[in-house]
């Protein structure tokens, strides 16, 4: 069915318009399709693909030309440089995510060992990416998504992470711990009725792991006021959220009692994530 190169173009005009990057992800799906690098893409391009390779390519451009995220087709996503198993079962990591961690890490400055608890984990790669760089710490993430947890034990163990202790559970109900120096958690705090989600993400991705009631503050707001019970004395919450929810939540972190409350603004300067400790 023609040479590599050949693939290349015709991918990239079936997708021209419909991605950002037409020619790279062309690249991305036929580097998937026959299990080779983009170097050898490149350095093989006259190369013939059988009739069987092109016509799974073929597949894949089409799904990606419907508006399925490459994650889903390629079934992984990298994360804090991890390569993580990820479906349409499980929420697509954000770079802005990243920030999370860096929060958490600066928090674990002085200290190799710590006890943490990720809500709503997900694929795990906030509990994952954590665990990699703290190898002493504990780490408890939890899901209430079985498909999740299940996701997220496949990514530790293809990682050989061991510090980590996965459970289903709807936010708190089934954690039994209660002295977690940090908790850290990236909710559900879409609107429902927010007109700027973008359509191939309500299309494709868990709309649980999206959407929350209250203009996206109802999970939010029932973390802050539970988390106090398990964490220990000064600990801290922090929490992603929606650029536009900051001062709420701050609101509702000082009316719980929270000290040292400070919000921080991801890549683009956006409030992303605001952390509170509990009573000393």
């Amino acid at each position: 069915m023609g040479t590599i190169q050949e693939a290349i173009q015709y991918g990239q005009a079936l997708l021209s318009g419909k991605v950002d990057n037409a020619q790279h992800e062309a690249y991305m799906l036929l580097a998937h399709t026959i299990d080779k690098r983009k170097e050898f893409l490149i350095a093989h391009s006259d190369e013939q693909l059988s009739d069987s390779s092109f016509k799974h390519y073929q597949k894949y451009l089409l799904r990606r030309a419907d508006g399925e995220p490459a994650a889903y087709i390629l079934q992984q996503k990298e994360f804090w440089s991890l390569p993580l198993k990820v479906s349409p079962s499980v929420l697509i990591p954000r770079p802005e995510t990243e920030l999370m961690v860096e929060i958490a890490l600066e928090l674990l400055t002085d200290t190799d060992q710590a006890n943490i608890l990720d809500l709503g984990t997900g694929c795990g790669c906030i509990a994952l990416a954590l665990a990699s760089e703290k190898p002493h710490a504990h780490i408890t993430a939890c899901d209430n998504s079985s498909a999740c947890i299940d996701i997220a034990r496949t990514n530790a163990q293809s990682l050989s992470i061991s510090n980590v202790t996965f459970i289903t559970s709807n936010w708190f109900e089934a954690v039994e711990t209660n002295n977690f120096d940090i908790i850290i958690s990236n909710p559900p705090y879409i609107s429902s009725h927010d007109a700027d989600v973008e359509y191939d993400v309500q299309k494709y991705e868990p709309s649980c792991a999206l959407f929350s009631s209250n203009n996206g503050l109802d999970d939010i707001f029932h973390i802050i006021e539970h988390a106090q019970n398990y964490l220990s004395p000064g600990g801290t919450l922090l929490i992603e959220h929606g650029y536009k929810q900051a001062d709420a939540i701050r609101t509702h972190f000082s009316q719980h009692n929270y000290s040292s409350i400070r919000t921080s603004l991801d890549m683009q300067h956006h409030e992303r994530a605001t952390r509170g400790s509990a009573p000393a």
